[in-house]
């Protein structure tokens, strides 16, 4: 019996906070208020510390001693709706050969969602500067209702990365700036399903055994539960280079490299009462489970140009190695009963490409505005689970910042997620095969606020 397929996509948020990527694989887009009002496309400007996230190099553009730090807000509407799914098909019992999954069959597994950031600059010296990032880069989160169609596949799901950047860069002449930095990076991970206790059962002991003690299958009063809680600790880098043409254009290059995760934790089993009374707790006892992730490495390149003392455009293109992600395995060292569990995703490398325009208004305010196309890295509905679904994506983004004197200022965004309607034709490896058959629409709205403060 599978026990859990997925638990790396199910994480734990640090700081006591859900995040929602709403972008390709699980990437958090919005790093700083205002990034989110160009959609992540101004970042060769650096207006402030938050622009180090995308390539340090491009601390050496930022003047002075500031600190950067803000949230970002996301409220989803992602609705799934069944449209066919169906029990296994290779269980020792013909009863349910692939009949219709039972349960509720509309879910909206979302909520708002709320991320963190914090930037700090200054310099060393004259040809020196110094940042420090923390942020999440990644994450995921979702939750089904306990009665669910598609509650033998996923319950709660989320996926936090927590990030610490120590960055340093060099000014190599007027036109040319170096930068590398180092990523300490925490992962907490925390999964639940449901388990069909007559179809766990069944497959041990036979249907004619468990038959005195069930009344059907696929019932939710008597469903099983696994959850899987897990954490590491990894490091990884980012490098980038600064080119200045003139002193109206900008050209950013920017690699964060992927990060190896391996998560370690336990699995923990809350069996039906008749399952325990029957000897199961012995099969299912709490135990260690441990999966590698790799999250991606990524390649940005970006650029700015001033048209006049007013106006300046930019744009950004990112490259994303998610083919670092074919799939995840659970594997259950302290039981040879139990089986690797596996998702097979065989997610595709993906370009995220964007433009957008700051327009100063006066003095004191400048106004944002961008729009990016950020496709999925999922091949097709084969591929895609109900514990994040994901499509091709559009973000429609403004922005505005506001100097309130000479060493504080606020930054605000607002942006519209388009995604495109999808479908789920998942079917579970192995024996325990459920096929998850939906239909998913979605869209969300995400807001942030910043504020920077320039100590000279």
């Amino acid at each position: 019996m599978k026990i859990n397929r997925y638990s790396t996509l199910a994480v734990s948020i640090a700081l006591c906070l859900s995040s929602t990527a709403y972008s390709g694989g699980f990437t958090v887009t919005v790093q700083s208020a205002s990034s989110g009002g160009t959609a992540s496309t101004n970042h060769a400007m650096a207006e402030d510390a938050s622009a180090m996230f995308y390539n340090p190099a491009l601390l050496s553009s930022m003047e002075g001693t500031q600190v950067n730090g803000g949230i970002s807000l996301t409220s989803p509407d992602l609705t799934v709706t069944n449209a066919g799914s169906q029990n296994p098909s290779s269980l020792p019992f013909t009863a349910i050969i692939r009949s219709a999954a039972n349960g509720t069959d509309t879910a909206e597994p979302t909520s708002l969602a709320a991320t963190p950031n914090l930037y700090y600059k200054r310099d060393i010296s004259p040809k020196m500067a110094f940042g420090l990032g923390l942020n999440i880069p990644h994450g995921v989160s979702s939750d089904y209702e306990k009665d669910s169609f598609a509650r033998y596949e996923a319950t709660e799901s989320a996926l936090t990365a927590l990030n610490i950047n120590p960055a340093l860069s060099w000014k190599l002449n007027n036109k040319f700036d170096l930068g590398a930095g180092l990523n300490f990076q925490y992962a907490t991970a925390t999964l639940a399903k449901s388990l069909d206790s007559y179809a766990v059962c069944a497959s041990v002991a036979g249907a004619a055994t468990c038959a005195p003690r069930f009344t059907q299958f696929n019932d939710p009063e008597r469903d099983s539960i696994s959850s899987v809680e897990a954490d590491s600790l990894a490091v990884g880098f980012n490098v980038g280079g600064v080119y200045k043409p003139s002193d109206h254009t900008t050209i950013s290059v920017g690699y964060r490299s992927a990060i190896k995760h391996d998560l370690e934790g336990d699995v923990d089993f809350t069996l039906d009462p008749a399952l325990t009374a029957m000897g199961f707790g012995a099969t299912f006892a709490d135990q260690k489970a441990i999966a590698d992730l790799e999250l991606p490495a990524t390649l940005s390149l970006a650029f700015a140009q001033k048209m006049s003392n007013k106006v300046t455009l930019h744009g950004d293109a990112t490259w994303t190695d998610w083919s670092s992600v074919p799939e995840i395995r659970i594997v259950f060292p302290d039981s040879a009963a139990i089986p690797d569990s596996v998702t097979d995703l065989q997610w595709e490398n993906t370009v995220r490409v964007g433009a957008g325009v700051t327009y100063q208004l006066n003095d004191k305010t400048k106004l944002r505005a961008g729009v990016a196309y950020d496709p999925t890295p999922t091949p097709g509905a084969e591929n895609r689970t109900p514990r994040a679904p994901s499509s091709d994506t559009i973000w429609l983004s403004v922005g505005m910042g506001h100097q309130f004197g000479k060493k504080l200022s606020l930054d605000a965004s607002l942006a519209y997620i388009h995604l495109e309607d999808m479908k789920i034709n998942y079917e579970t490896p192995g024996s325990s095969n459920y096929l998850t058959k939906a239909n998913v629409e979605a869209s969300a709205i995400s807001a942030a606020l910043s504020l920077n403060y320039r100590f000279k």
